[in-house]
C-alpha cells in the first residue's frame, strides 16, 4: 500500500485543480469567464492541423493515465510499454518533434501532418515536445528497471518529468 499512495495522491491532484504553477484553480474560472489575460502566445494553425495537434494531446492524456493505472497496480512493464509507444520516442507522435536533415532527400514530396505541423510551430515549443516524449523514453527506462527491483520510487520521478514538459508547454502556449 506505501508504494501506491504517492500515484494516488499524484491522480487527486491531477483531478481536484491542484496547478503546477501555484495559481489558485479559480484562476482558470476567472479566465473562463474573460477576466484574466491569458499571456500565452499563440500558435494558429490550419484548422485539420489544429485538430489533429488537439487529438495527440489527449492521446497524450490518455496514455498518463493508463500509465498511472498500470503503476497503481505495480505492473511496470505495462507502465513501460504504454510510455514506450505511446508517449516515447518510438510513439508516432514523436515525429512531429524530430528536427529531420534538411539536406536528405524526403521519401514522399507532400510531407505528412506532424512534418507540416513542425514546419508551423515556433522551435521552443518544438524543443518541448522533444522533451516529453525523450522524458518518457527516460520513464520507459525506469519502469523496466522497476519490475525487477520492484522499487517503483524513480519510476514516479521519472513520471514528473513527462508531465512537466506537458505543463511548460500548456503554460507557453495555447493553440487557435
Amino acid at each position: 500500500m506505501p508504494r501506491i499512495l504517492p500515484v494516488i495522491l499524484a491522480a487527486v491532484a491531477l483531478t481536484v485543480g491542484v496547478r503546477a504553477d501555484g495559481q489558485d484553480p479559480t484562476m482558470h474560472q476567472q479566465h473562463m469567464a474573460g477576466l484574466v489575460v491569458d499571456g500565452r502566445q499563440l500558435i494558429e494553425f490550419p484548422a485539420p492541423m489544429r485538430q489533429h495537434m488537439l487529438a495527440n494531446m489527449r492521446g497524450h492524456l490518455n496514455a498518463l493515465s493508463d500509465i498511472l493505472a498500470a503503476l497503481a497496480k505495480d505492473d511496470y512493464h505495462e507502465a513501460a510499454a504504454l510510455a514506450d509507444t505511446q508517449l516515447g520516442m518510438n510513439s508516432p507522435s514523436a515525429a512531429g518533434c524530430r528536427m529531420e536533415d534538411s539536406d536528405a532527400p524526403k521519401m514522399s514530396p507532400a510531407p505528412d501532418m506532424d512534418q507540416h505541423m513542425m514546419q508551423l510551430m515556433p522551435e521552443s515549443m518544438r524543443k518541448i515536445g522533444l522533451e516529453m516524449h525523450q522524458a518518457a523514453s527516460d520513464f520507459a527506462t525506469e519502469a523496466t528497471k522497476a519490475a525487477k527491483s520492484g522499487d517503483g520510487k524513480l519510476t514516479l520521478t521519472a513520471l514528473s518529468r513527462i508531465t512537466a514538459q506537458c505543463t511548460a508547454c500548456h503554460v507557453a502556449y495555447r493553440v487557435q
